[in-house]
């Protein structure tokens, strides 16, 4: 099956990094892991989120995950929010018909592993995607099942940088903890 492709243009977007982090933009912490959903040692990822309120399910899912709190954790250690401008084409794997096209059940993230994700995204980078635009895993592992609507409510993205005609940009670095107190995502 062919994917289906969107450009994605609302900005910023954001990412959820450590304090200790000199550079919010590098991606050699993708390649390091070798369980990443959306890319392998071969081609990093930049993992952004589309919203204020997917960047905070994604840290909370962190934490429990990890089994900690914020309070437990060393200040380098802690999560900072930071806003990046980018716009490119990505993989659409947010919309049914996304999914479809894919080859992906319309539940997706639910029951799809790791594996099969990183085998669509070698084969998408190739091809030459800038990305890919997917549900968040981590709001699918808090309940969320409607899927429907502005993806910005539900968004993950991971921009295959080797691939962006567009390199990402930091905007701002937010050191505060404010963005982690529950509110709609925006």
């Amino acid at each position: 099956m062919t994917e289906r492709r969107f450009g994605h243009g609302h900005a910023p977007v954001y990412r959820v990094v450590q304090a200790r982090w000199r550079d919010p933009l590098d991606t050699s912490y993708s390649r390091s892991k070798p369980d990443q959903r959306w890319n392998t040692a071969d081609f990093p990822a930049l993992y952004c989120c589309c919203s204020v309120g997917v960047a905070r399910a994604v840290a909370l899912d962190r934490f429990r995950i990890a089994g900690i709190e914020l309070d437990d954790l060393q200040s380098d250690l802690r999560p900072q929010l930071t806003e990046i401008e980018w716009r490119g084409e990505v993989v659409d794997m947010v919309t049914e018909g996304g999914l479809t096209a894919a080859g992906f059940p319309s539940d997706y993230p639910r029951a799809v592993d790791r594996a099969t994700t990183r085998s669509v995204a070698e084969r998408w980078h190739t091809s030459g995607a800038e990305g890919v635009c997917t549900r968040s895993a981590s709001l699918m592992r808090r309940g969320l099942t409607t899927w429907s609507g502005d993806h910005r409510r539900y968004g993950e993205l991971a921009i295959w940088v080797q691939n962006a005609r567009t390199k990402p940009v930091l905007r701002r670095r937010r050191t505060d903890h404010r963005w982690l107190r529950a509110r709609a995502a925006r």
